[in-house]
Order: structure tokens, then sequence, then C-alpha cells
């Protein structure tokens, strides 16, 4: 069995009783970065865990023996910040799951225990219209960078999407000039250090939300609202 678990994205109160349970009863936990996993334990004095990491390049052989493990046993699958599998390596051993239940016609149990998500976060923090919306992940860094940003000019739903700390003043200027180029008037919010002491939701057109990014620029990750 494996409970896919959401973590805070900051603010280490915000998980739930449910996850705490789930944390304190199942035999493994798979984890990015053990350290990060390793804190938010000790915090809530859940000891003697099995830690295993699992991240981006986990390799197919050792993918294949997690199977066995989560077949076998009771696993966890936590994130460094949020919830497993949005736009994270989470995704990957799911599938895996899937398929070895159709090839073995035995169901593995995919139990979801939800919490934080820094995309639901912002968005439901921005009032712009969210019955639709599309999620788009992070801006590729080089390749597809320049139809990305684009495409989500060019979207008529709410869209949201990441960009790090190093690339959100050139993110922010790109769809400014693509957005003169295309005559498209889009409205931002772009949330930064989300549940932490230091949290900022800006708002405006993306010239607004530009110069104010660009006079109090800070580390971590950034969540963009486009409408």
């Amino acid at each position: 069995m494996l409970y896919v678990i959401a973590t805070p994205i900051g603010n280490l109160k915000d998980i739930t009783l449910r996850a705490l349970e789930a944390l304190q009863e199942v035999d493994f936990i798979l984890c990015e970065d053990t350290r990060v996993t390793k804190n938010l334990l000790n915090h809530y004095e859940i000891q003697d865990k099995k830690l295993i990491s699992f991240h981006q390049h986990t390799d197919e052989r050792k993918l294949a023996g997690l199977v066995e493990l989560v077949k076998n046993n009771k696993v966890a699958l936590v994130t460094d910040a949020g919830t497993p599998g949005i736009n994270d390596p989470g995704g990957m051993l799911i599938k895996t799951l899937k398929h070895e239940s159709i090839k073995t016609n035995q169901e593995i149990m995919v139990v979801p225990i939800p919490g934080a998500c820094a995309a639901i976060a912002v968005l439901s923090a921005s009032g712009f219209p969210t019955d639709e919306f599309l999620f788009k992940g992070f801006v590729p860094h080089k390749k597809g960078r320049q139809t990305f940003l684009k495409e989500v000019l060019n979207e008529k739903r709410t869209v949201v999407f990441y960009e790090s700390c190093h690339r959100i003043i050139k993110c922010l200027e790109e769809l400014k000039k693509f957005s003169e180029e295309l005559v498209a008037e889009k409205e931002l919010v772009v949330g930064r250090e989300l549940t932490k002491k230091f949290e900022t939701i800006y708002r405006g057109s993306i010239g607004e939300v530009l110069e104010k990014v660009k006079a109090d620029p800070v580390k971590g990750e950034y969540v963009v609202v486009v409408h």
C-alpha cells in the first residue's frame, strides 16, 4: 500500500492530523531529500522510520525494487514541500504501480492524503476565475520557453505555473514583451515564500508586478497566476 502524503510548503503547522497518523503507521517513507523529511519527522517526534531517497534521477532498477516494497509493506510517498505527484517524480512511481497492477491483475492500493499545494494556495487567493484553469508546471529553462510563455498569454482560462527566483525577473520581462507583441492584456498574481514569515503576494498588470519583484527580489520559488 502506498500513501501519497502532502507535506507543508513552508509552515510546518500546515500538515493534517491524518498525514501525521499515516507517517506514524507506515514502515517506509520515500522522500526527495531525506534531510528535509527527517526535519519534519523530528518536529512531530516521529521516530525510527526508514527513509528511502526517491527523486527524478532514480533509475529503473531501483524503481522496480520500490514497487516490490510497496506491494509488501505500508509505504508513504512525500515530497520536500507540497503534494507528491504534482510536477514531481511521484507520478512516475504511481504510474509504474498502475502498470504493475494491470500486469499482475492484483490491485496495489494508492491512498491520497491531501494537504498543501503551492499552486492551489495562490490560485485560491487570486480572485481570478477558477471554474476552469490550466496548470503548466515549471517554465522551461531554454528549449520551448518562448512557446510556453506565448501559450500562457494566448490562453483564455486562468493559468498557473512555477518559476525559480533565478529566472522570475527574466520570466516577467519576457511575458511583458510577448504580451505587447500579441496585444494580450493580462493581470498577474505572483506569490513567493508562501506560508513563511516573508510571504508576499503581488497583484497587478505584468509591468506592475515586474517592478514590484525587481524592487524586492528574494530566494525561493514563485507561483505565477495569469488571467
